[in-house]
């Protein structure tokens, strides 16, 4: 889907680091992704809670992402 460099894997890192920041995000997501009214069809109530599935999946995987390589600099001036 979407690649992610290895400095935006660093950012990540450190954002993941703040767990309030990160769950207040996923209710964020997760709200938005919910808004509207619900569908009738079975399918569709399906395919939304595979969504859901997928996002925490994301998020998951987003709270064990490590970066490709070191560049050499030093990590607490990093942004």
């Amino acid at each position: 889907m979407f690649s992610l460099s290895s400095e935006e894997k660093e950012r990540l890192k450190r954002l993941n680091q703040d767990k309030s920041v990160v769950e207040a995000l996923k209710k964020l997501f997760l709200s938005e992704c919910l808004k509207g009214a619900m569908p009738e069809r079975m399918e569709t109530l399906a395919a939304e809670r595979i969504a859901i599935d997928i996002v925490k999946s994301a998020f998951h995987a987003l709270s064990v992402i490590q970066p490709d390589s070191r560049t050499g600099r030093p990590e607490e001036n990093l942004v």
